[in-house]
């Protein structure tokens, strides 16, 4: 016999880690698929972003610098559709006013002004010039200002002109004859291939940032420009527009975009950096899911052990049982299956015990029996639609859902389970049915509008108990979940006949209701007495219902239907009036 049980012992924990495993890898294998597709779509977001950096620098941003920079080329070229002014600025003389000369080449420099601000593509405009070969001034126009050009300024254009080998150049001044950053093209002027002059013009800086600018769209994002030589020209941001730019010595660790513009005379670099939103994500996700893995491992240990445990213990006492010791008994510690299945050990113990040793001879009248019967006939049906809803939202929902839907079925469940309390308050009874209310709105996102009309003095009259709840449930089950379109109501109002000393509850719905066959059969099984052998599953719980009011209350009470196909279905229920104090008294 001791070899038999611990065998018995060693199967029992073998389905303690069967268990064990299922649920590790229930859990922990969406886990891992769940961080791998996150870590997946995470490193792709990011090629993509970069990708789309590359892309919007390479070619967008580098193709409007280009553009700017071409029609500044195209803008400053026009000097050459006047040769003559060409020739008066290589043989440039002192400005008289009777002489032809000087007079035409002023004449020539102001056409071609208005001309360039009037006919270019190029925007903010703020003030042209010309330096002769004679490194002086020799016309000018300003739009809307009339600045001093000093001399040290004609010295520095030359200077940067001679610097890039009189070629076309564009620089960068934040301290301006303007009080604002501009940008000066420098564009040197030739007559027989020879350097004879310099077409300045100045533009706003603002109207360059903004056409680059609309490109930096990154977190953190810089638009930086470099000569050849590494020195910054331009710089997103203008305090760090000086000196040399290293990209080495970025700090972190940035994306770099690096091209050229302007037909290879400047180095175009974009940087940005990873968003920390999408790095903190990124870390708080892993953390989750590493934490859930953790806690994946414990919960489903202590529950593979927790499940069993009462079931080793209870078939330890069937082992004590099955060698006559009648007196063995389980200790219940919990209100689920595992708990239902103690209870039942014990009475079941109990119940040998007391035939074994004649000490107890069970007296039921048929009348009780019945109702137990009948009572005990809801609770199956019901709790199977119940744990059915609790399955599915565990599946969809978290937590908050299936809490609720416990706590209403565990408050549902301890009112049934008290089943010598044949007379309960009506209020209680209402408590019960918003349980079960709560219940089906979760079963049925729709929901279904419920109204109680029921005066403080009723609340307090004693009823039978579990009346409503099957005819709530009949009337949501087959009145206003089949009801595709409108609202779906329900209604339970309670009044008192004073002079018939009767109480009258009704049930109310506006679903799809009942007509000719099925109301008939219906009213004509309510009407004959078929106890606990009710045809139909759709009409078990209104005769049980019927049946049951009948067994306690007398024949006289009962409920009668009324229904209109289409309209909906009114179920009237009548009691006896009864107080309270009369069943306190009656039970003591």
């Amino acid at each position: 016999m001791t070899n038999r049980i611990g065998v018995n012992m060693m199967r029992m924990k073998g389905i303690r880690s069967k268990i064990f495993t299922a649920m590790i890898l229930v859990t922990l294998l969406p886990l891992g698929i769940a961080s791998s597709i996150i870590g997946y779509q995470i490193s792709n977001d990011l090629k993509e972003d970069l990708q789309f950096a590359k892309t919007r620098t390479e070619q967008d941003m580098k193709g409007a610098i280009d553009d700017y920079i071409q029609a500044l080329n195209e803008t400053a070229y026009q000097i050459y559709s006047n040769p003559d002014l060409i020739k008066s600025l290589t043989y440039h003389t002192s400005y008289l006013p009777n002489e032809s000369r000087t007079y035409d080449t002023m004449r020539d420099i102001r056409e071609f002004f208005l001309s360039v601000y009037n006919n270019s593509r190029v925007k903010d405009i703020v003030g042209m010039y010309l330096i002769n070969a004679e490194e002086e001034t020799v016309g000018d126009f300003f739009p809307s200002m009339y600045p001093r050009i000093k001399e040290t300024d004609i010295q520095e254009l030359l200077f940067a002109s001679r610097h890039a080998n009189h070629q076309p150049i564009l620089l960068f001044n934040y301290d301006s004859l303007y009080g604002e950053p501009i940008i000066q093209y420098v564009y040197p002027v030739r007559s027989l291939g020879e350097p004879t002059g310099l077409l300045v013009i100045d533009m706003k800086e603002s109207y360059f940032r903004r056409l680059v600018e609309k490109y930096n769209s990154f977190y953190n994002g810089s638009v930086i420009m470099t000569d050849k030589l590494g020195k910054i020209a331009y710089h997103t941001h203008r305090e760090m527009g000086e000196g040399n730019f290293r990209p080495e010595e970025l700090p972190g660790k940035p994306f770099v975009i690096d091209t050229e513009a302007g037909k290879g005379n400047w180095l175009l670099y974009y940087i940005f950096y990873m968003d920390p939103k999408v790095s903190v994500v990124r870390h708080w996700i892993m953390i989750v899911i590493a934490l859930s893995a953790v806690l994946a491992l414990v919960f489903s240990y202590t529950l593979s052990y927790g499940i069993t445990k009462p079931i080793v213990k209870m078939y330890r006492k069937m082992g004590l049982l099955q060698r006559g010791d009648y007196s063995a008994r389980v200790q219940v510690s919990t209100n689920d299956e595992i708990g239902y299945l103690g209870n039942q050990f014990n009475k079941m113990a109990q119940t040998i015990q007391q035939l074994i040793d004649h000490e107890l001879k069970l007296q039921l009248t048929n009348q009780e029996s019945q109702i137990k019967a009948l009572q005990a006939q809801i609770s199956p049906h019901f709790l199977f639609n119940t744990l059915q809803t609790m399955s599915n939202i565990a599946q969809v929902n978290d937590v908050p859902d299936l809490k609720l839907i416990c706590q209403s079925l565990s408050n549902m469940y301890r009112y049934n389970m008290h089943i010598r309390n044949e007379w309960v308050q009506v209020k209680d009874e209402i408590m019960h049915i918003r349980n079960y209310l709560v219940i089906i709105n979760k079963r049925y996102p729709e929901g279904i509008r419920v109204r109680f009309q029921i005066e403080p003095d009723i609340r307090d009259l004693s009823i039978p108990k579990l009346i409503l709840q099957p005819l709530v449930e009949n009337a949501v089950e087959h009145g206003l979940i089949p009801k595709l379109q409108g609202k779906k109501l329900l209604k339970i109002h309670a009044g008192i006949h004073e002079e018939q000393q009767r109480l009258y509850i009704s049930v109310l719905d506006n679903g799809v209701g009942l007509d000719g066959e099925p109301l008939e059969k219906l009213q004509r099984s309510l009407s004959e007495d078929y106890g606990l052998n009710a045809p139909g599953d759709e009409s078990i719980g209104m005769l049980n219902v019927h049946t049951r009011i009948r067994l306690i209350c007398g024949e006289p009470y009962g409920l009668k239907v009324y229904s209109k196909k289409g309209k909906g279905t009114c179920i009237m229920l009548e009691l006896p009036l009864k107080a309270d104090s009369e069943e306190k008294e009656a039970i003591s």
